[in-house]
């Protein structure tokens, strides 16, 4: 089940630039936007209606101030890292942002050991298996898709492809994502989160460092070997993540960890679209001024192309792509390593249970199963 959830989510953040690209050539731009309220309208619907899980439990409180606090820090840090690629990272706005964002973490940790239902409880930050796999969540998103918004810029604005045409680039990735996915969920059950996890990360950050081989002549071709990798990458973390937040912590609080998982993977996202742009534009701006550089970056090429040659444009872009992967390769690996050393092998291993018994699986044991398994 996880293998098939995990196959629609990895697959369904490829697909977006597709689907993105056919609305922008079709009804226009803003049906982008549009097009999910419909979405989200039936998801809400079937979700009360076929999850009983989703009603919650009787006497529970949603934990209001908990979630503007968690929301200001995400939005305040996401911000400040925004107005450093465009003012500098020491620059006042920048610094002020950060100091805000710092400020509402702060204000959540306070309300989060206050109140009397948190909406996430701390205590389970003391369990390295359960930080291990926050971290990986928030470098998962962030790594594997954080950069593509700039990729469909370069793809449209400097080497001239159809929003769709620039969408179905991304193809190779996607298949990848859906079919490891399935084929790890059926067939890794019984292996290690931090395995699946980690390895999965260790090759997305692989598949970030053989796209950043960019240059002024390189077309859309050269990015296949990287897309492959990442999407193989993401085929074995979108599932394993899910089960792996689970099994960190007790049953009771499945729910809270597979709602700050997730909550992370959309923080780790937005994060990782703002390093993307401010490390691209930093680069830019190496061999172009500041205003021509974010005017590149933001889609302007046209714009500059009286001024600057195409030779030009084509080099401080792909120069730009190629810094922007660099980094997201070392944030994967990096987030790889600490998964594969803070997250646990699962309850199996560690009690000598039978293979393929994880933690969270154990739980949908009845007493007698479990007896007769131990």
């Amino acid at each position: 089940a996880l293998g098939v959830w995990g196959a629609v989510s990895g697959g369904a953040a490829a697909v977006g630039p597709v689907l993105g690209g056919a609305l922008t050539e079709g009804p226009g731009w803003r049906w982008i936007f549009f097009v999910n309220l419909p979405v989200s309208v039936a998801a809400v619907w079937l979700t009360l209606r076929v999850v009983p899980e989703s009603r919650g439990t009787r006497g529970m409180r949603v934990d209001w101030l908990g979630t503007v606090a968690f929301a200001g820090f995400a939005g305040g840090v996401t911000y400040a890292v925004v107005r450093a690629g465009e003012d500098g990272w020491g620059a006042t706005p920048t610094l002020v942002s950060f100091a805000l964002a710092a400020l509402a973490l702060v204000c959540f940790v306070l309300v989060e050991r206050r109140v009397a239902h948190p909406l996430l409880d701390l205590s389970l930050l003391r369990k390295p298996a359960f930080v291990g796999v926050m971290a990986g969540g928030l470098a998962f998103n962030g790594v594997a898709f954080g950069g593509m918004p700039y990729l469909s810029i370069w793809l449209q604005t400097v080497l001239g492809m159809s929003p769709v045409r620039g969408g179905l680039t991304l193809l190779p990735l996607t298949g990848a994502a859906v079919v490891v996915s399935v084929l790890a969920g059926k067939l890794l059950h019984g292996v290690p989160a931090r395995l699946t996890i980690g390895g999965g990360l260790l090759l997305i950050g692989t598949g970030c460092f053989c796209q950043a081989v960019l240059g002024a002549g390189s077309d859309w071709t050269t990015l296949v070997p990287g897309l492959v990798l990442v999407g193989v990458g993401t085929g074995l973390v979108a599932p394993g993540i899910a089960g792996a937040a689970l099994a960190a912590v007790p049953a009771e609080r499945a729910g809270m960890a597979g709602g700050a998982v997730n909550t992370v993977r959309q923080l780790g996202f937005a994060l990782g679209v703002a390093v993307s742009g401010t490390v691209l534009t930093s680069r830019m701006r190496d061999t172009l001024p500041a205003d021509a550089a974010h005017t590149l970056a933001g889609g302007g090429a046209g714009a500059l192309r009286g001024t600057f040659s195409e030779h030009a444009l084509r080099a401080a872009f792909a120069s730009g792509l190629d810094a922007a992967l660099v980094t997201a390769g070392l944030v994967g690996t990096a987030a790889g390593a600490l998964v594969l050393a803070l997250v646990g092998a699962g309850r199996a291993e560690r009690t000598g249970g039978p293979a393929g018994v994880t933690e969270s699986g154990a739980r949908t044991l009845s007493g007698e199963e479990t007896a007769s398994h131990g």
